[in-house]
């Protein structure tokens, strides 16, 4: 109906606005995805509009032969080139079918060649026969190679290679009409109040259509991206699910193990313990050799007792958290200083602190902290020892100061495997060691171990 009531100069605008809308679109579209489908498709259709503008005055010019005016060369063949790259990014040629990929770049490459020839004819003031035959020639190549292309394509069976070809479909039938009408001197009259006479109005109007489907299939192709990131993420989470069953089971193996251990080999151990002091007592008249044995036999059990509970508190999923470590840590303490005239300052968590440490970082940790005090008792000759522990932003804090006579500390030089020990054993739970030691000044030792994220607020 709209072909019936407005003029041609109304029609025009009217399509152009359409064309111009649909490319703001393109362009809203790349702002959202940042893709470049989305701007190389809006300076498409703004090639086509020029494009029409130009061929518009053309028509108008008497003995008017196609491919001699350069600027409607150039431009259409930049609208083409990004026809052709649209093609690829919307189908996904190259992964797809990568012998019709490397025609479209033969095609690519056949219009830069096209488009260099241009500007040389015109330099050489060529002929207008010669620019309109070498334009319908190269315009004859690149429609062989469609040819080839368009069928491989087809074979695809993508949804959006649908839209594509009915795009495409619609562009060459208006491209068709508006060649046919030149040889109809009874429609081809260009009379203003009928739109129906004017070429353009064919051409522009398959482009507008050819739009609308490319736009439909850039919405599926995105619709069908959307799906399958929906379908990844649900895999994902079932596989989460999964990993979290599994270490649920593997917990409780832990656990089932820390029992066997307790209830089996603690027993009988401690059975050692005690057996090697009774066996003391009823043996009178011991030479000392046997003596020492047997004392030999009841301390290696106590200490293989001490050591497998330390191994039990590591399996045990429920020894992880915070306040389960400060219990050990004090009483391991408590029990290593109890000996010697040093004096404790303790400063830790609550017992009842429920955040917990990776069990993977446990007992390395444990093993570090140990080794710190050990090296006290051995090497400082201190009179005080400060062991603070706290929790600051997902890290469990350890700092022991001594005021014992210190050392050169170069941390560039290894002073023993002591020290290269604790930085690799604090490497292996991802945590941070410092050492600060002056002589006469004491040593002050920091330990940092990252933690899971369900912190509390001390």
């Amino acid at each position: 109906m709209l072909f019936w009531i407005a003029s041609y100069p109304q029609l025009r605008v009217f399509f152009d606005g359409m064309l111009c809308m649909m490319a703001l679109y393109a362009l809203f579209s790349y702002t959202l995805h940042r893709k470049a489908i989305y701007w190389q498709y809006a300076l498409y259709i703004a090639c086509m509009v020029t494009t029409f503008y130009w061929d518009d005055i053309d028509y108008g010019q008497v003995n008017y032969l196609p491919g001699v005016n350069l600027k409607v060369v150039i431009i259409e063949s930049t609208a083409f080139l990004l026809y052709i790259r649209f093609a690829v990014l919307l189908i996904e040629i190259p992964r797809l079918d990568p012998f019709s990929y490397r025609i479209l770049r033969i095609m690519s490459l056949l219009l830069c060649i096209e488009m260099a020839s241009d500007f040389f004819f015109y330099f050489l003031n060529t002929s207008a026969i010669f620019k309109s035959n070498s334009y319908i020639l190269f315009r004859c190549i690149l429609a062989a190679g469609a040819l080839i292309v368009v069928p491989r394509i087809l074979k695809l069976r993508q949804i959006a290679v649908v839209y594509f070809i009915a795009g495409s479909l619609f562009f060459v039938l208006g491209c068709l009409l508006s060649l046919i009408i030149n040889f109809i001197p009874d429609v081809f009259n260009r009379n203003p109040s009928n739109p129906l006479s004017f070429p353009i109005t064919y051409m522009e109007l398959g482009v507008i259509m050819e739009v609308m489907c490319f736009i439909l299939g850039m919405s599926v192709k995105n619709r069908k991206n959307e799906l399958e990131k929906i379908e990844a993420q649900k895999q994902l989470i079932e596989q989460l699910c999964e990993n979290e069953k599994k270490q649920s089971a593997l917990m409780r193996i832990r656990d089932d193990i820390s029992r066997d251990l307790h209830d089996e080999l603690g027993a009988d151990l401690g059975s050692i313990s005690v057996l090697s002091h009774a066996a003391l007592r009823q043996l009178k008249n011991l030479d000392p050799a046997t003596e020492n044995t047997i004392n030999v036999i009841g301390e290696t059990s106590r200490k293989v007792i001490a050591r497998m509970r330390e191994i039990i508190l590591s399996l045990h999923s429920d020894k992880d958290s915070i306040g389960n470590f400060s219990f050990r840590a004090k009483e391991t303490a408590y029990a290593l200083f109890e000996l010697y005239p040093i004096e404790l300052h303790l400063d830790m968590p609550a017992e009842e602190v429920d955040s917990h440490i990776p069990t993977e970082y446990k007992r390395n940790l444990f093993l570090v902290y140990k080794e710190i005090l050990h090296n006290i008792v051995r090497h400082s000759n201190a009179q005080n020892v400060y062991i603070r522990l706290f929790l600051e932003n997902n890290y469990l804090n350890l700092i022991v100061r001594d005021d014992g006579i210190g050392f050169v500390y170069n941390e560039n030089k290894s002073r023993g495997n002591g020290l290269f020990n604790l930085r690799q054993r604090t490497s292996v739970f991802a945590g941070k060691f410092l050492l600060e030691s002056h002589p006469g000044t004491g040593t002050i030792v920091s330990i940092k171990c990252p933690i899971n994220q369900d912190i509390f607020v001390l």
